[in-house]
């Protein structure tokens, strides 16, 4: 064994040396892994490739504020609510464009241009009512001046004021969505919440630029409070973004209480294996230089980690730290029998190597047969892991030897002195093995088909969740945060709050069929769409024969002038001022109505907004893919897909992946922990003894998770590849 000789030799004379080294390499990287951020949207889980990524960030770049924060005004007091707002507004809107690009909070101005444009908005079928009211009055007239003509109607038309009343009263019919905004302001019918929506470019898992958003909304917030007298006005902050970096904030401290529960328990496990306060410390810092390097190299090759990969800190040390228990426990035990130092680095090498390796590149295979899949879940999972297998399983056999090696040179290393208590459960398990065999192999075949039994049923009723709620952090969600969202949606609509898929074309021609077809799709076909809403829904429609007759209306009013009196020629002159209107279009209406559609050009009406149906939540998997998956049939005018933009496309694709990228990842995982299998061992039987344990624990698994009620989704799937590499260990080691 001259190699392993040498090495020894090596890490015994010069492991300061060594340690120093390994310290400089440490350091150097330790700038790359604090560096390395965590991206807790649904998007980070996708490659750039899949279509509801690319149309998402096709869409950012051309539409401008698609995250939301959303101001919540409440008080018993509307008028001090609409001051508050007033004086709000202004400061947010001078926040620079990086921050907020516009804030949606009052429709006056849309209202204005509704009232001076009424008459066009007015229904079709009404004007031509009014119109022929008008001919039948006229002509009634006409003939009340004419003696020859002998009147034989039994019921006189309606007069000239009453045609008039009749004509703004149907032109104001329209006005009744509007009606319920008292002076332009999002008020709900409870009069008691009043709402400011912040329209952002900000996405709400970067709680950095949020925070920095919240904080300057609070100033502003604080600024209204101090300069005027609002009354009792409570104000809360919710919607999408706020949302999201709530949960982005949580799952940074859960990562920070699940890496350091796992650190405590490894090191418990330690101690109460070794019985050696020494080794605690001898792994602990061991496993320092290839977790700090692990993430490095993770900065420099995922960028950021995601929903699937923020726990994988726990995950390497509790993997990784296998190979430097395995190797520290032989070291012992050659110790305890008396074998010098030098001597039992050596033999600790040779003897450990081989079993550690294994095991450690079944666990790294596995790892990176995820790298197969096009799932970023999966993929970055599995760079991460897998150089976090490979560098520790280095670090048992470089810097745990050094480690041990300085330890030697202070009394109080209890090396030669420790019982592991492995000792005590190895014989207790040797005992039961040697003395029941039958009764433990029959004990493991009923569990193994209960637990086949619990997993065919599983399978059979559906193993996937589809509820998205269930893959949110646990952190306790405010009920009354929730009620507010809802209070929301009951004043502007789902799609105004945020909650829509945003279709976007190239032209405004193909916006208008695009709108057609979905309607058709909806009112015909019953596809699963709710609300559809368009720059177009916010002009009158079919103005071209409205104009015609509001044409008709105005010379048949001019010669009805005739034949009135002077109030009533008054009315007549009053209506006439708006019976001829100019046609509108997208640029004449009031630029912050206009803005949700304004893409960042100023082009205007090539984006469509298509709401969920009411009542189906948009955290059921099953109802997004559908709701996705049907838009995603819709074709433009020459065929192609439309482009989408929203949160329920992205669920959709992340679903698909757990189809598609799952079992690849699990046939990909297990046939490499048999490739590993195949070369480690020589004889079949050691094959075949290996592998079976391994599949049994598996089964055992999803036994468990089948009795528990667990299903799997794209963030759990991953425990199948990994246990391939990481359950093959024991079986190997032993």
């Amino acid at each position: 064994m001259p190699t392993w000789d040498t090495l020894a030799e090596l890490q015994l004379r010069h492991p300061l040396r060594i340690l120093v080294a390994s310290a400089v390499l440490a350091a150097a990287a330790f700038p790359l892994a604090t560096s390395l951020e965590l991206d807790s949207s649904w998007a980070a889980l996708l490659p750039d490739d899949k279509p509801s990524v690319r149309d998402l960030r096709a869409a950012e770049g051309r539409i401008a504020g698609l995250s939301t924060l959303t101001i919540v005004l409440q008080s018993e007091d509307l008028e001090a609510m609409q001051r508050y707002a007033r004086a709000l507004a202004p400061r947010l809107e001078a926040l620079p464009p990086s921050m907020v690009r516009f804030v949606d909070w009052n429709v006056a101005d849309f209202q204005d241009f509704v009232e001076t444009n009424r008459y066009l908005y007015a229904d079709l079928t009404d004007l031509e009512e009014i119109r022929d009211a008008l001919r039948d009055r006229l002509e009634y007239e006409r003939r009340q001046t004419n003696i020859f003509v002998i009147d034989l109607l039994e019921e006189d038309p309606p007069e000239v004021e009453e045609l008039v009343d009749d004509l703004e009263k149907r032109s104001r019919a329209e006005d009744a969505e509007l009606d319920k905004y008292p002076d332009g302001y999002y008020v709900h019918t409870d009069r008691d919440m009043l709402v400011l929506f912040v329209r952002s470019d900000i996405s709400g898992s970067d709680e950095a630029a949020v925070d920095a958003l919240v904080g300057a909304v609070r100033s502003a917030m604080a600024e209204v409070e101090r300069e005027l007298d609002v009354g009792a006005v409570d104000v809360e902050l919710v919607g999408g973004m706020f949302e999201l970096r709530e949960e982005a904030r949580a799952i940074v401290q859960e990562l920070v209480v699940a890496t350091g529960l796992t650190i405590v328990l490894v090191l418990l496990v330690v101690y109460l294996f070794f019985r050696s306060r020494t080794a605690i410390p001898l792994l602990g810092l061991a496993l320092v230089v290839p977790v700090i390097v692990t993430f490095a190299i993770a900065e420099l090759t995922v960028d950021s980690l995601n929903n699937s990969t923020a726990f994988l800190g726990s995950i390497v040390i509790g993997n990784g730290v296998n190979p430097n228990i395995i190797w520290l426990a032989r070291y012992y035990e050659l110790r305890r029998h008396g074998v010098g130092v030098r001597e039992a680095l050596a033999a600790t090498h040779a003897s450990s190597w081989i079993a550690t390796l294994t095991a450690s590149t079944a666990a790294g295979l596995a790892y990176a047969s995820l790298i197969l899949t096009d799932f970023r879940g999966f993929r970055d999972f599995g760079i991460i892991g897998g150089v976090g297998m490979l560098l520790c399983w280095l670090a048992a056999f470089t810097i745990l030897p050094c480690l041990v090696a300085v330890a030697e040179r202070f009394p109080s290393f209890a090396a030669r002195r420790s019982r592991p208590a492995g000792r005590f459960l190895g014989h207790l398990f040797a005992l039961v093995i040697a003395r029941y065999p039958r009764h433990v192999m029959i004990g493991a075949g009923v569990v193994t088909l209960l637990a086949a039994g619990l997993t065919a049923r599983a399978v059979t009723t559906g193993p996937i969740e589809y509820n998205f709620r269930n893959l949110r952090s646990v952190r306790q969600v405010d009920p009354e945060r929730n009620t507010l969202s809802y209070r929301v949606d009951e004043i502007v609509g789902r799609s105004a709050s945020g909650d829509a898929i945003g279709v976007l074309v190239d032209d405004r021609i193909a916006a208008l069929r695009s709108q057609a077809e979905i309607e058709r799709l909806r009112d015909r076909e019953a596809a699963p769409f709710g609300a559809v809403r368009s720059i177009d829904k916010l002009l009158p429609e079919r103005q071209e024969a409205k104009l015609a007759v509001l044409a008709d209306i105005r010379e048949l009013a001019l010669e009805l002038r005739e034949h009135a009196d002077a109030d009533q020629r008054r009315r007549i002159d009053e209506a006439l001022a708006r019976a001829s209107p100019a046609p509108v279009d997208e640029r004449d209406l009031p630029e912050n109505i206009a803005l949700p559609f304004t893409e960042r050009d100023g082009t205007r009406g090539r984006v469509v907004f298509v709401s969920p149906i009411r009542g189906r939540s948009g955290w059921d998997g099953l109802y997004l893919m559908e709701w996705a998956s049907a838009l995603r049939e819709v074709r433009d005018p020459d065929g192609e897909p439309l482009l989408l933009a929203g949160q329920a496309p992205i669920a959709a694709d992340l679903i698909e992946a757990v189809y598609i990228d799952g079992p690849r990842a699990v046939v990909a995982a297990f046939l490499a922990t048999c490739a590993v299998l195949w070369i480690a061992f020589r004889r079949y039987r050691d094959r075949f003894l290996t592998l079976a344990s391994l599949l049994v624990g598996i089964l055992w698994m999803a036994g468990t998770m089948a009795l528990l009620g667990m299903k799997l989704n794209f963030l759990n799937f991953i425990a199948f590849p990994i246990t391939f590499g990481n359950g093959v260990d024991y079986g190997v080691n032993l």
